[in-house]
C-alpha cells in the first residue's frame, strides 16, 4: 500500500455543514467514523450477497473532504444550488466543503450569473488544470444577445477555460485535451488512488487492454511504465486523445470478442453504472489470466464479477475506494486471475 493510500485513509475526518438534511447530495455527515464505514461496507456486502459472494474487503479508503472537482448546480429564477432529497426544490448554497476550493471561489459568481440569466436549468462544473470546464443547460432555449453578452463577461472575469451554453461554445481561453462533458473520476486523489492500485497488481504483464477507458485514465499511466496498452470506448473525442492507442468502439453492442482478447496478458475495464455484462460474457470465455473490474456501482459489478468467477476467475482483492463520501454511491477495484492459467 503505498503512503499516498495510507494518508488517504487517515486523512478523512467528520464534518460539518449547514445544509446537511436539506441538501440531497450527502445523507450520512452525522454518522461517526467507524459507523459510516460499516455502512458502506454492508452496502458492498448486501450487493454481492444478491449474487451468492461472500468476499472480503481487503481495504477501506477514505479520501479528504474539499477535493471533488465535479459538481452539478441547479438553477430556478436566481437561486443556485443542489436539489432537496427526492424533490426539484433547490437549496440555495455558498459553498459545499465536498467540492474543491476553486469550485467553492466561483459560488458567488455563478449566483449572480443565473439571477441576470433568469429562467431555469443546470450548470455542470469540472475543474481541471487548465481552468473550470463550464456548461450551461437551459432545455431548447436559445441565447439571447443579451445573456451571450452576459456568458462572455462572465468567462472573460473568472477562471473558466471553456463556457458553452447548450452544447454551443461560448469562449475557450484555452483548449482542453478532451470533449465537453467528459467523464473524468470525481478527484485527483481519487483518481490517483484507483492508478495506482492498478498499477500495484500488475507485476511481469507487458500487454494490456483498458475497456471503457475514456480519456485513458489507466492507459496513459501504464503507456508510461513501458506497458503496451490498447484502450476502447464509444466517445470518439474522448478516445481520440489516446492517438494511435485508442480504438473507438461500442462494447455494449460490440464487445471485443476472444480472439480479440486473448493476446492481452490483462484487462483494466471500468465501465459506466450499467455494468459491461456483454463485455464480461466475452471476458469469461477469454484466455486473459488477469482482470481488473472497477466499479462505482456494486450492484451491476456483483453481476459481472458472478459470470467470471463461474468461468474460472477467482478474486486476490476487493479495494473499496470513498470517492462520493457521505452518499450511497462507493467504488470498488476488484482483482482477479484465472485459476485455469
Amino acid at each position: 500500500m503505498t503512503n499516498r493510500i495510507k494518508f488517504a485513509i487517515l486523512s478523512s475526518m467528520k464534518i460539518n455543514c449547514p445544509y446537511f438534511g436539506k441538501c440531497g447530495g450527502c445523507r450520512y455527515l452525522n454518522l461517526e467514523p467507524d459507523a459510516y464505514e460499516k455502512l458502506k461496507r454492508t452496502q458492498i456486502e448486501r450487493a454481492f450477497s444478491f449474487m451468492h459472494l461472500n468476499i472480503p474487503i481487503t481495504a477501506f479508503i477514505r479520501l479528504p473532504d474539499g477535493i471533488r472537482r465535479r459538481a452539478s448546480f441547479a438553477f430556478y429564477k436566481g437561486h443556485l444550488g443542489f436539489n432537496e432529497r427526492k424533490s426539484h426544490q433547490i437549496i440555495d448554497l455558498d459553498n459545499c466543503p465536498m467540492l474543491t476550493p476553486a469550485l467553492n471561489a466561483l459560488i458567488p459568481a455563478l449566483k449572480k450569473l443565473v439571477y441576470d440569466l433568469k429562467g431555469n436549468g443546470d450548470i455542470f462544473l469540472l475543474e481541471t488544470p487548465y481552468g473550470i470546464d463550464m456548461h450551461i443547460k437551459m432545455g431548447k432555449t436559445i441565447a439571447t444577445l443579451q445573456q451571450l453578452e452576459l456568458l462572455a463577461d462572465f468567462g472573460q472575469k473568472n477562471p473558466v477555460a471553456r463556457l458553452l451554453f447548450n452544447n454551443d461554445p461560448i469562449l475557450e481561453k484555452t483548449p482542453l485535451p478532451f470533449p465537453p462533458d467528459v467523464f473524468l473520476q470525481p478527484s485527483v486523489a481519487g483518481e490517483e488512488i484507483l492508478i495506482q492500485l492498478v498499477k500495484d497488481a500488475l507485476t511481469t504483464e507487458k500487454k494490456g487492454l483498458d475497456l471503457f477507458c475514456g480519456t485513458g485514465t489507466f492507459t496513459k499511466p501504464l503507456l508510461e511504465t513501458g506497458i503496451h496498452m490498447i484502450g476502447y470506448d464509444s466517445e470518439k473525442q474522448a478516445v481520440q486523445a489516446l492517438g494511435k492507442n485508442g480504438i473507438v468502439r461500442d462494447l455494449f453492442r460490440n464487445p471485443l470478442l476472444p480472439a480479440e482478447l486473448n493476446d492481452a496478458d490483462f484487462v483494466v475495464m471500468d465501465p459506466p453504472r450499467a455494468g459491461a455484462k456483454a463485455q464480461t460474457e466475452q471476458l469469461a470465455q477469454s484466455n486473459v489470466k488477469k482482470i481488473i473490474l472497477i466499479s462505482c456501482n456494486p450492484a451491476t459489478a456483483a453481476r459481472d464479477l458472478r459470470i467470471l468467477i463461474d468461468a474460472g476467475y477467482q478474486v486476490s482483492s476487493l479495494t473499496a475506494v470513498d470517492q462520493f463520501a457521505y452518499t450511497d454511491h462507493i467504488e470498488i477495484c476488484i482483482i482477479l486471475k484465472n485459476k485455469y492459467l
